[in-house]
């Protein structure tokens, strides 16, 4: 994972901090949409701290459009319902920045749609066969049939983890045109491997299904490695295209992308970051030649870098050398936007369950394949804190979890192990937990630092089998 970011201005925490207490009591309401949590001088009185704070954990909470200030009489922060885009497009930019590889993309891709593909075939109801047909039928790059088998599996976890991948694909290959610039001949076995996926989920062919899926991924996975390649020899376009910041500015506005002004140049400010390599610590330019460039007011440009700021991407410096400073995107800040969007859909815990089982049984596979491990110092460290006595042991077996995925070596798989971790809960029989947990980590542990993929794989299975009768059915919290 990336390093973290430079430690943020103490006002900017604080405005962190009241965000993350309005979203808890947003959550804890059951996420009353619609309804006024108060007026700004309310909110001040109520969390304690200053008009600034209050206005900048504000501007986080419409960002990420939990909530929203209505002026006038009868006004307030009003809480809203939240949109997968704006999440799905934060962590896609987290895992281009941070430079995954296609491996990495087709590993998590191919677990993820071969799950989806069996539960959709399963599950696929009259009224998303038409959909599902039309879909494939088309082949339209804002309309993936991939998004669409998620949305058929009921399931709202891959309906976010899906279209999330999607996007990383999309900027892996540089912004694909509607036919994928494959050329005549792959363009037409690209739409009959689409409508045979289609079939075969309509006809409930969980096996065909799966097949046809793995095959197709396996077939982009080759197309884009091509692109890469390309990329690398400095043929393609870099992301971004032509033109200043502000010509692509004015196509963002006409065209009609969605999304307030300020939240169209926080947009810009990244793509131009990934244009240029996601160059960290360099400086983009002061506010003064930035917003001419850009063409937009002060209060425009500094609610911009609000936006980027809460997302990690960049950060204003005060002081002689200061201006716009590019970050490292910090993977907590993409966990906790994951993991209050799952909040607010409200996920069953045998929804949530269902896709972690998929992603840590892929992960503990790759976990072994990367053997021998050069450093086992975290691994060890977590299964000692499992051992301690004084430490609860529901933290203590999702640390070793979350720690036997990051082995993996692929960033989505932990990335999304760490969001499941947190929102599945557990409720054994009182001291049914530490001792038999602890010794089926030890021997996945084993199996993994082994090499033995097929043993560490079985073995987090019945592992994980064994937990699901304990699932606590209770909302995330």
């Amino acid at each position: 994972m990336p390093p973290s970011t430079t430690p943020a201005a103490p006002r900017r925490k604080l405005a962190e901090q009241v965000a993350r207490r309005i979203e808890d009591e947003i959550v804890e309401r059951g996420w009353p949409v619609g309804e006024a949590l108060g007026a700004e001088a309310e909110l001040i009185a109520r969390y304690g701290v200053s008009r600034a704070a209050v206005r900048e954990a504000i501007s986080i909470l419409e960002y990420k459009q939990v909530a929203a200030m209505r002026r006038g009489r009868g006004g307030g922060l009003v809480v809203r319902a939240p949109a997968g885009a704006v999440v799905a497009e934060a962590v896609a930019a987290f895992f281009h920045f941070a430079d995954v590889s296609v491996g990495e993309l087709y590993d998590a891709r191919i677990t993820l749609e071969v799950l989806a593909a069996r539960l959709a075939a399963r599950r696929i109801g009259e009224d998303d066969i038409p959909h599902l047909r039309e879909v494939a039928a088309t082949d339209r790059v804002d309309r993936p049939l991939s998004v669409a088998i998620a949305q058929a599996t009921g399931n709202p976890v891959l309906s976010i983890f899906i279209p999330t991948l999607t996007r990383v694909t999309g900027a892996l290959a540089g912004g694909p045109s509607d036919d994928f610039a494959l050329g005549t001949d792959m363009s037409s076995v690209r739409h009959r491997a689409l409508l045979a996926i289609a079939e075969a989920i309509v006809s409930g062919d969980e096996v065909k299904a799966e097949r046809r899926v793995r095959r197709h991924l396996e077939g982009e996975r080759a197309w884009l490695d091509k692109v890469r390649q390309a990329q690398a020899a400095g043929r393609s376009q870099p992301v971004g295209g032509p033109g200043s910041l502000a010509q692509r500015l004015a196509g963002a506005v006409t065209d009609g992308t969605a999304g307030k002004l300020p939240e169209k140049v926080a947009m810009l400010v990244r793509q131009e970051i990934h244009r240029r390599g996601w160059p960290t610590g360099e400086v983009l330019g002061n506010e003064a030649s930035l917003r001419e460039e850009l063409g937009v007011s002060r209060a425009v440009f500094r609610e911009a870098m609000r936006i980027l700021e809460h997302n990690g991407v960049a950060r204003m410096r005060q002081g002689p050398g200061g201006g716009l400073v590019v970050q490292a995107p910090d993977p907590a800040r993409v966990v906790d936007a994951l993991v209050l969007y799952l909040r607010y859909l409200k996920v069953r815990a045998t929804e949530l369950f269902e896709v972690r089982t998929a992603v840590e049984l892929k992960a503990i596979e790759l976990a072994a394949a990367h053997a021998p491990h050069e450093d086992t110092a975290e691994l060890a460290a977590a299964l000692d804190h499992e051992r301690d006595p004084a430490i609860r042991p529901e933290p203590a077996l999702a640390n070793v979890h979350v720690t036997l995925a990051r082995m993996s070596g692929n960033r989505l798989l932990s990335l999304f192990t760490a969001v499941l971790v947190r929102l599945v809960r557990f409720r054994p029989p009182e001291g049914a937990v530490r001792d038999p947990s602890l010794v089926i980590h030890e021997k996945i542990a084993d199996a993994v630092l082994a090499g033995d993929a097929s043993l560490a794989r079985h073995r987090m299975s019945r592992h994980l089998a064994a937990l699901e009768p304990w699932l606590d059915p209770s909302p995330p919290c």
